[in-house]
């Protein structure tokens, strides 16, 4: 069992018992995360900055990293849509 922490407008906590991506964190969390395509690495609407547990997250692939890059992404970003928790995580929208 791990926790996923969003702090931001509306905070929120997710207890995940297994892989969790966090746009389903966030849901599961009643956070709302903007996500305008739906998940698909293509709008970059659901960028969060990793406060906590960045070692708990998965690899970036290569869409979220295109995405990041066109953003300008801070190297502390990640898109919920693409970033899996598999540890306790605290992010901020």
């Amino acid at each position: 069992m791990h926790t996923v922490r969003f702090d931001g407008k509306t905070p929120g906590v997710a207890e995940c018992d297994r892989e969790t991506a966090l746009l389903a964190a966030s849901t599961k969390a009643s956070v709302p995360l903007n996500h305008r395509c739906g998940g698909h690495a293509r709008c970059g609407t659901c960028l969060v900055t990793v406060v906590e547990g960045a070692e708990h997250l998965s690899e970036m692939g290569g869409a979220e990293t295109r995405v990041l890059q066109a953003l300008k992404a801070n190297p502390d970003q990640r898109l919920a849509c693409q970033t899996w928790a598999r540890g306790d995580v605290t992010v901020k929208y």
